[in-house]
């Protein structure tokens, strides 16, 4: 995305081994082609789907949503993370107010947000927009439209952040953000009562003395044809086949 134009306000911060990702929150500008969040919310959804679904002919639609979240996700919460956490920006990342860019193949480029937002307020859980706002939404909308369990795309999502925390210096971090990060992936309820679906997407069992990261759901990327599975951070790599049935 070499037209796109960065966020000045938290590149500079950007840490080295999240560099890839420091272009994939972008300002308006630049894009040759985009899709609005909106028009995803009236299932525009489809013709990435089907766009994607070239790269991986006759594979099963599931698999196919889900590597495209995955795809999504790292395009927009890894670098949504670093904002929140090292930049201490309040963006726009709802939904409804952002453009994906997309490549040749339906994947997520950038994503275009229509200002830089503000310095963010004392109060309030510094996540919202992020997940309430757009995750949330669109894990609604790709689940109904596709027939694909909310539990593995929030899955998803939710491994994809706990990688990100990981690689974040805590000590350069926000302590009360990272608190709040941290409480995202350890709460078993939402404030509002309902089951938390980050809630230990990503465990560490220990094999043979050491500490093992793995997912809890399978991502279903061994559907793909030609793909394998992710090795030992599928919950069953050695038999793929039954973790499908439980996101079924």
């Amino acid at each position: 995305m070499s037209e796109a134009r960065p966020l000045p306000s938290f590149a500079a911060r950007f840490p080295e081994a999240l560099a890839w990702y420091r272009d994939k929150l972008v300002l308006p500008g630049g894009a040759r082609e985009s899709v609005s969040g909106r028009d995803l919310l009236e299932g525009g959804a489809d013709r990435l789907m089907a766009r994607f679904a070239t790269l991986y002919p006759d594979s099963d639609r599931r698999a196919l949503v889900s590597m495209w979240t995955q795809w999504h996700f790292g395009a927009l919460v890894i670098p949504a993370t670093v904002a929140i956490l090292l930049g201490e920006r309040d963006l726009p990342l709802d939904l409804d107010r952002i453009a994906i860019v997309p490549q040749e193949a339906g994947l997520t480029s950038a994503i275009v947000i229509p200002d830089e937002g503000a310095a963010r307020c004392d109060g309030g859980d510094p996540f919202a927009r992020l997940f309430e706002g757009h995750v949330a939404p669109l894990v609604a909308q790709l689940s109904g439209q596709f027939r694909v369990s909310p539990r593995l795309l929030w899955a998803n999502a939710a491994a994809i952040f706990e990688w990100t925390l990981q690689q974040l210096p805590a000590d350069l971090a926000d302590p009360q953000a990272l608190a709040a990060a941290r409480q995202r992936l350890e709460r078993r309820l939402e404030p509002s009562g309902q089951r938390n679906p980050m809630c230990e997407a990503v465990r560490y069992p220990v094999e043979q003395g050491e500490p093992v990261r793995r997912r809890k759901l399978c991502c279903l990327r061994y559907l793909l044809a030609g793909v394998a599975d992710c090795g030992s951070l599928c919950p069953l790599h050695a038999d793929c086949a039954s973790a499908a049935s439980d996101v079924a």
